[in-house]
């Protein structure tokens, strides 16, 4: 039997298997027969041309909700939605994450997801919202009037009275369920391949007390299909330990930032809001600083990073259409990214201000209104930079320190008899030891002054640190650091016990105190190294310090300003890096204690607790005021800019 390629075929008989009758046969040999496809097979058999999500959608996909609704779907309108919508779609891409702002278009992104798995690449789907009013409305709003106003959607409705449920969508390729967060049975029951988890930081953390977080009961639904699963993560953030955030920095492989090309130099970069300290970015007139002026005039402008063209808002529109998503950590290209490294989790981050729906000016004037309102600048933060709330204080935070910073360079000790002592704190790690030397002045105001800060990796520079390196005001007077105190636990104990014992009443090893307690710190002595019944010649004598109590004091020492008695002043040279230490730790309302965030350094946080701690021994802030030489060790090394690391 020979087959024709053609719908319409062509058959000869010539064989026919033995169990056909020979009469049969007989009549049948060297008969030809015509016949063809119908319409229904042509079509079933037919092979399609390959498309992308993204053209899928600008082809069959019609706008619902908005401004912009019933008309066709055009990429050019949110261009950055196209290369996330055809990266879902990358062979090895299981998990996409989206952290984005409002009105910036992730979920219709990972809507026209499902619109194209619907027609291209059929499976069973679940879609999560946080609650059960907001997944109602989605599916009834958006979902099924995308799938009614789209001929090639409409067309895979079976014609069942019930296809267009509320919390189930029955096509002829596939099944789409919606669940809320709030319901176990709603997103722990069926497998499914597709899944798309919306808002995910309004998540209530557990259904119920019994069960596992919601995020990973509905992840556990995809197990079946591990090898071609898709799972669509997305929301704008709120705070640092919220599931988006957490997803973005510690799931994703790679974070892609989009990069949008200027109009008018033709160069790409990297859309930031800008600030004081830079000469591009979103800016405004500087005589005016009424946010509804701003808003209602449009009076904000872009300022580009290479040519300092000023983009209105149709001029960022042109640059963000002539953009492209790049890798955060090595500015490939998206698709270059995704065939050389195979990542199967990526994110995305959007700013508001990628949006065509969200003015430059807008922008703007969310930021001011948010300079003397902290839930206003919350949602710029979460809004607009889609940025957690906590991350985005801490940057104004070490703005406000860096503030604190005199003219004074490393190493020099302020004059005209300002310092009564000069005290060292000290935080030991594995691979070596962070350090300040700050200097205190005569009172109960306790006014300080960093004279240098850092980082050496043997006790044998530390000990030229604290006891070699002479600190010298401007007219050549000598000032000895007089107390050090050393957190000796968790690090290097039996090193730091000795090192301490051989520096009697200069050196205090200390360690912090669980909770709060009702003196700031108590002594007790240590006969033995730890984890060993080996003594201790002579004994070392361990401070135990309610470190929250000193955080408490540093806390409120950095809010006073820089003129005010009892400033904590800092020097010309002090980094950014130390300010950001500083904002590490935040309070943990639920147990009134400082907590430092995994992955945060808070090293230099803690040298200056302990620095607090020294003078706090010493009593500096009952001494009176003498005018005696104070008593200076032999120069040996003489601190200038910098110590040797």
């Amino acid at each position: 039997m020979q087959h024709s390629p053609l719908a319409q075929k062509t058959l000869t008989i010539s064989a026919a298997p033995s169990w056909v009758p020979a009469a049969l046969l007989k009549r049948l040999t060297g008969q030809r027969l015509r016949c063809s496809l119908s319409k229904v097979e042509r079509r079933i058999f037919r092979k399609r041309k390959p498309t992308t999500c993204s053209k899928w959608n600008q082809d069959h996909r019609v706008v619902v909700g908005g401004p912009l609704e019933g008309s066709r779907w055009k990429n050019e309108t949110t261009p950055y939605l196209a290369g996330i919508m055809d990266a879902s779609f990358f062979k090895g891409v299981e998990i996409v994450i989206i952290c984005a702002g409002p009105q910036t278009g992730k979920s219709a992104a990972a809507d026209g997801c499902l619109y194209y798995t619907m027609d291209r690449a059929p499976g069973p789907t679940l879609s999560i919202y946080p609650d059960q009013n907001l997944c109602r409305k989605n599916s009834k709003d958006r979902l099924q009037k995308t799938i009614t106003k789209s001929p090639k959607l409409r067309s895979l409705i079976t014609g069942a009275e019930d296809d267009l449920a509320n919390l189930r969508i029955q096509l002829r390729t596939m099944v789409l369920y919606m669940g809320w967060a709030g319901s176990t049975s709603s997103i722990s029951s069926d497998s499914i391949r597709y899944l798309k988890m919306d808002e995910l930081d309004k998540w209530p953390e557990f259904p119920d007390k019994k069960e596992a977080a919601s995020w990973a009961l509905a992840e556990a639904r995809t197990t079946t299909f591990e090898r071609n699963r898709k799972i669509w993560k997305l929301s704008t953030p709120t705070v640092e330990a919220g599931p988006i955030w957490q997803a973005l920095t510690k799931e994703a492989q790679v974070i892609f930032e989009y990069f949008v090309k200027c109009p008018e130099c033709g160069k790409s970069q990297c859309m930031v809001f800008g600030g004081k300290d830079i000469d591009y970015g979103i800016k405004w007139p500087e005589d005016e600083r009424d946010p509804e002026t701003i808003e209602a005039k449009k009076l904000a402008w872009y300022v580009c990073e290479h040519c300092h063209g000023h983009w209105a808002d149709f001029s960022r529109d042109m640059a963000v259409r002539g953009g492209q998503w790049r890798a955060k950590n090595d500015g490939r290209e998206l698709f270059e990214y995704l065939r050389a490294e195979r990542p199967k989790k990526i994110g995305f981050h959007i700013p508001s201000w990628l949006s065509r729906f969200v003015s430059l000016s807008k922008v703007a004037a969310a930021f001011l209104k948010g300079a003397h309102d902290k839930a206003a600048l919350k949602d710029f933060c979460n809004k607009h930079k889609a940025e957690p709330w906590l991350e985005f204080e801490a940057h104004r935070e070490e703005d406000a320190i860096l503030a604190l910073r005199d003219e004074r360079p490393d190493g020099l000790v302020p004059g005209d008899g300002l310092v009564a002592a000069v005290v060292a704190g000290v935080d030991t790690q594995d691979n070596g030891f962070f350090f300040v030397i700050r200097a205190f002045g005569w009172g109960l105001e306790q006014e300080s002054w960093l004279i240098t800060h850092g980082f050496v990796r043997t006790i044998g520079a530390l000990k030229e640190v604290i006891f070699e390196y002479e600190y010298k005001d401007a007219a050549g007077k000598v000032y000895p650091v007089q107390k050090t105190v050393q957190d000796a636990m968790g690090h290097r104990v039996k090193e730091m016990y000795d090192f301490v014992r051989r520096h009697p009443g200069k050196v205090q090893a200390s360690k912090g105190a669980p909770g709060r307690k009702s003196q700031p710190y108590t002594l007790s002595k240590i006969d033995t190294y730890p984890n060993s019944k080996q003594l201790i010649p002579g004994g070392v004598i361990l401070a135990h310090v309610d470190v929250n109590h000193y955080k408490d004091q540093l806390s409120s020492m950095l809010m006073v300003e820089p003129t005010d008695p009892g400033a904590f002043h800092l020097t010309a040279a002090t980094t950014k890096d130390y300010a950001k230490q500083l904002c590490a730790e935040h309070i943990d309302e639920a147990k009134g204690t400082w907590a430092c965030p995994d992955g945060k350094d808070n090293h230099y946080f803690d040298c200056e607790v302990a620095a607090l701690v020294a003078a706090d021994m010493l009593r500096v802030k009952f001494w009176k005021k003498q005018d005696s030489e104070t008593q200076s060790r032999p120069q040996r090394r003489v601190r200038s800019n910098g110590v040797r690391r």
